[in-house]
């Protein structure tokens, strides 16, 4: 089943990743938002795939979700992101406990609205929490702070904030959910909160300053927040468990999509290559021995970076979260190595020619090493370590602030 929901999306949508490609080395070399490829996915309905059939949408699950991730990375990374915020933002949704209020979100998602993700804080010079909730004299919830790592919330009509409730708006929570019946709650549990912001309200500004060298073109930046209204609080209980380990997955899927990128353009140039160095073989490159191993080798590595991120999305679907998580890691330990390696010894296929800024081939490398950097590989190996030698469970990576206390 599985499987042929991947091939009718794919095909469904094979032309359009295909328009999609053509315009992507231009777009990085201007530094263009994907602004007109995301209406195209919109308009065709690629937001709505991971709705439930139920509800209207397509209902991938998360092998689908993951393979077409990688699909959509391989022709343009940083669509490929901002797509990964709105399947975050879809997988808190899908954790609102209430029937009616869950399916309001459905039938947006489904008209063609798109999430963002503003969940890391800054800290002000007290290292008191910068984004805070209030509830202002006529009963409306109110959020005030600064973001920076927003991705698509530039190009989003909502996004999903981390913050932290004022004490007594916190308080108030904490004893209509005991009234309720809810057990093993604390005031920090409850305070520290996601919320939903509409990105387009007076008292929300984004600005397009994220200044990184790869990943340039995913519509984050800084977000401010002064008063603006809140939509919802997510009170999602301790449902989430899945959800970090999607957050971790889907980050090196997008990793794997850029490796396939670096591949296809480096094979892509290979063959158009007729001179040949004195210490070759003699063969031109699509024929020398030593290109083709190195060709084979890099296909190799990212064939088992592919597998790793598609075994985890089985064990997702399977709600084995055990396994899923220590998936996840390996991954994470991994396939970064895998393909920075791949972006880089590409070259080896090439000449002094391929450096060349107007071919662009640097950028997959940038966009790859940008993306390795938001989740540390170092950290994956020592708690993979206590994992195997102490049986201590790692935790998944998603946030720099509150880490697991928030999610």
């Amino acid at each position: 089943m599985t499987s042929a929901v991947y091939e009718a999306l794919s095909k469904r949508y094979g032309a359009l990743f295909d328009d999609i490609a053509r315009g992507e080395r231009a777009r990085e070399a201007g530094r263009h938002l994907p602004l007109v490829p995301l209406k195209q996915l919109t308009d065709q309905g690629f937001g709505a795939i991971t709705v439930p059939v139920d509800a209207g949408g397509d209902g991938a699950d998360y092998q689908t979700m993951f393979r077409l991730l990688m699909d959509l990375a391989a022709v343009d990374a940083n669509l490929a992101h901002i797509w990964r915020s709105h399947l975050a933002f879809i997988e808190y949704l899908r954790l609102i406990p209430d029937d009616q209020q869950r399916h309001q979100w459905w039938q947006r998602i489904l008209e063609g609205q798109w999430g963002g993700s503003a969940l890391s804080s800054q800290y002000d010079d007290d290292d008191e929490p910068a984004t805070i909730i209030t509830r202002d004299d006529s009963g409306i919830l109110r959020i005030s702070g600064d973001k920076y790592y927003t991705t698509g919330t530039l190009a989003s009509d909502w996004t999903v904030v981390s913050a932290t409730l004022e004490d007594s708006l916190a308080e108030s929570i904490l004893r209509r959910r005991r009234r309720a019946g809810e057990s093993g709650l604390s005031l920090r549990l409850v305070q520290e909160c996601l919320a939903v912001v509409r990105v387009r309200q007076p008292r929300v500004h984004v600005k397009d300053d994220w200044d990184g060298f790869g990943q340039r073109m995913t519509a984050t930046g800084t977000l401010r927040m002064r008063e603006a209204g809140v939509e919802t609080l997510l009170d999602i209980g301790t449902q989430h468990v899945f959800v970090p380990v999607f957050h971790e997955i889907s980050l090196v899927a997008l990793l794997v999509g850029i490796g396939r990128a670096a591949l296809r353009d480096g094979v892509e140039a290979m063959r158009e290559r007729t001179r040949i160095f004195n210490t070759s073989t003699g063969q031109i490159p699509r024929y020398d021995g030593e290109m083709l191993g190195i060709i084979g080798q890099l296909a190799a590595q990212l064939g088992a970076a592919e597998e790793m991120v598609r075994a985890t999305g089985r064990e997702l679907d399977a709600q084995n979260l055990t396994e899923a998580t220590l998936h996840s890691q390996r991954a994470s330990v991994m396939v970064p190595q895998l393909v920075l390696d791949v972006c880089t010894r590409i070259f080896d296929t090439l000449g002094a020619s391929a450096t060349s800024s107007g071919q662009e081939l640097d950028r997959h490398w940038r966009n790859a090493r940008t993306l390795a950097t938001h989740d540390p590989a170092v950290f994956k190996e020592r708690m993979l370590g206590d994992w195997e030698v102490n049986g201590v469970m790692p935790t998944p990576f998603i946030s720099t602030n509150h880490g697991h206390e928030l999610l």
